[in-house]
């Protein structure tokens, strides 16, 4: 098996490293990674251009680096067939492991099936909302969390509620699941949703959102404008935020999820963004490596595959403190 093949390897290199320490001064101990069967572990990734991901792919290669790891990280910007094809070279390399950043399980199950047919194991980074049989662990937010505290925010500024906006992303299984979850909670607590943008391309969704939002504010001026505007992460909500002050239009609350640093200095500066729920990146990306640094060790696979994370809800009351 595979891991077998990487503590032979390693055991070759602990024995290679003993000798040379054994050997008299002018000795060159440093062994090279690919020498002495260091794993090789292939990164892919749809949406690198997104904050939110940049932050957990690069945290990712950071920490498995550290570990004397190979990583290879592949960005498809949106294109999953790109991303399968990725896959295949991956797997005609034989790494010892794969890792989904991000992406959608129904458009990466060729790839992924066929990682399982070679034997390479996959592991995942916030890529799915449910147990996934195919990945040997999913590690993620708890979107349904994550949801709830954002358009919160937007309900308790409104105690009449009020017509809202929708900013979600489709291809994103996790913000799928906070749109349906926000959209529920909404209409719950009487709000209407007046319109649902989805992004088309998360690279360009600060862009997207600014022009769906002005565009709605222009058609729908005064007294007619939504009372706050939800997105599903905060590229779109930053998006949202620009289009609000740039059309004056006051009492229009808007709220998102990640946490990124732009999101939270926005939020306190007070103003229309008034909440965002940091993501616990440092736990999620943790527990993945931890988990393949286990595998690697002795070849043994975590017993769950799915691990939620809840996020940490920022307003202005708090931002100051992240």
């Amino acid at each position: 098996m595979r891991y077998n093949r990487l503590l032979a390897a390693a055991a070759t290199a602990a024995v290679s490293v003993l000798a040379l320490t054994g050997c008299g001064g002018g000795s060159d101990a440093t062994a090279d990674p690919e020498a002495a069967g260091a794993p090789v572990v292939a990164v892919f990734t749809a949406s690198y251009a997104t904050p939110a991901v940049k932050t957990g792919v690069d945290m990712f290669e950071e920490q498995a680096t550290e570990k004397g790891w190979q990583v290879s990280v592949s960005d498809s910007a949106n294109d999953y067939n790109k991303l399968n094809a990725q896959l295949q070279d991956a797997i005609s390399r034989d790494v010892d492991a794969i890792v989904m950043g991000y992406t959608s399980q129904e458009k990466t199950s060729l790839g992924v099936s066929a990682a399982n047919d070679a034997g390479i194991p996959v592991f995942a980074i916030d890529a799915g909302v449910e147990p996934y049989k195919p990945y040997a662990l999913n590690v993620t937010s708890d979107n349904t969390q994550l949801a709830t505290a954002s358009a919160q925010a937007i309900i308790d500024a409104n105690p009449d509620g009020g017509d809202v906006l929708i900013v979600g992303w489709d291809s994103h299984p996790g913000i799928r699941l906070r749109t349906d979850v926000a959209t529920e909670l909404f209409e719950k607590n009487g709000f209407n949703v007046a319109a649902n943008h989805q992004i088309q391309s998360p690279g360009a969704a600060q862009e997207e959102a600014l022009s769906f939002v002005q565009d709605y504010l222009q058609s729908h001026p005064g007294e007619q404008a939504p009372v706050g505007v939800w997105a599903g992460f905060d590229a779109a909500g930053f998006g949202a935020v620009q289009a609000v002050e740039s059309a004056g239009a006051e009492g229009v609350a808007v709220a998102s999820m990640n946490g990124d640093d732009f999101a939270i200095a926005e939020i306190a500066k007070g103003g229309p963004f008034i909440a965002t729920v940091l993501q616990d990146w440092p736990a999620i990306i943790g527990k993945v490596v931890d988990a393949m640094d286990i595998y690697f060790k002795d070849g043994t696979l975590p017993a769950t595959n799915h691990v939620e994370i809840e996020g940490t809800p920022i307003t202005e009351a708090n931002a100051n403190e992240f």
